[in-house]
């Protein structure tokens, strides 16, 4: 598949989020990146047994629902490829090798680091030339899309049973569209969103026997303080039916918006961990910052 690679000027490197505490101040990296840009041209024969991605409904269910399941849509021989790399990068960090761009808390790497375990810039991006999938961001998002690779990762949650250490944590309640956001240090005035799609592909089936995500399945009109994040508060402010924790297969994903809330989903009785990859993909339309 072509890649080609663009620096775009919207991105500024502005450090991690700013008044937020310890424990969320991981949730929002931020650091200047070069893009990956897909062109039209795909490499057919390794989608040639999966789904096309229907953009028109998946758009418009991603507007009412936030956040869009894509059934068989990723190939599973390019996953496999990035599952492979995945594994040697986080067995190196079990063994206590230092990994650029690793951070302790989320237990994720950049996504560009696996290209040190045998993934080229072609098959790191060959997740984003499936059939349909760049319609989709588009409509989604109104305009032409990039997407910044170190904006971009890979992660390893944890079944309860195999935490690593007791600092670890599943990723608590969150919304993507705080990347780069200063948050007061209490709830006030609504705060602008960084615009963003998140492309989020599990490397093994998830949600029943390893972690996957859990969503409140519906937009929100602003971004949440980190005060009100608790599960027990976001219990009583949606209803049971807005909850949503889907089980995916290998060569399944998800899209969600910026705004949609969402958590590392773990029980207790899980027996297995959790490989995933994750784009972060950005409007080339607008010249914007991230959100100040």
């Amino acid at each position: 598949m072509p890649v080609e690679c663009v620096n775009p000027r919207s991105f500024k490197s502005v450090g991690f989020a700013k008044n937020v505490p310890p424990q969320f101040a991981a949730l929002y990296p931020v650091c200047m990146g070069t893009a990956w840009r897909t062109s039209p041209a795909q490499l057919l024969g390794s989608f040639c047994n999966t789904n096309i991605v229907p953009a028109d409904d998946s758009a418009a269910q991603l507007r009412e629902l936030g956040a869009v399941l894509l059934r068989d849509v990723f190939p599973t021989g390019a996953l496999s490829v990035l599952k492979e790399a995945a594994t040697q990068c986080f067995d190196a960090i079990g063994t206590g090798r230092p990994i650029a761009g690793f951070n302790s808390f989320s237990h994720s790497a950049l996504l560009a680091t696996l290209t040190d375990f045998g993934c080229g810039p072609e098959e790191l991006a060959a997740p984003l030339s499936a059939p349909g999938l760049g319609q989709l961001f588009s409509e989604a998002m109104g305009c032409e899309w990039t997407c910044d690779r170190e904006q971009s990762w890979v992660r390893k949650k944890f079944t309860p049973m195999k935490a690593p250490s007791p600092e670890y944590h599943p990723q608590g309640w969150h919304q993507d569209g705080a990347l780069g956001v200063r948050f007061p240090l209490e709830a006030g005035p609504v705060i602008p969103m960084t615009e963003l799609l998140t492309c989020w592909i599990p490397l093994n089936p998830c949600g029943r026997d390893s972690p996957g995500l859990e969503f409140v399945r519906r937009p929100q009109a602003a971004l949440l303080h980190f005060t009100e994040l608790d599960d027990s508060a976001l219990r009583q402010r949606f209803g049971p039916e807005a909850f949503w924790a889907p089980e995916l297969e290998f060569g399944d994903g998800l899209v969600f918006l910026n705004s949609v809330l969402h958590r590392t989903y773990a029980r207790p009785e899980m027996p297995h961990n959790r490989l995933s990859v994750e784009y972060r993909i950005f409007p080339r339309c607008r010249d914007r910052d991230l959100a100040p």
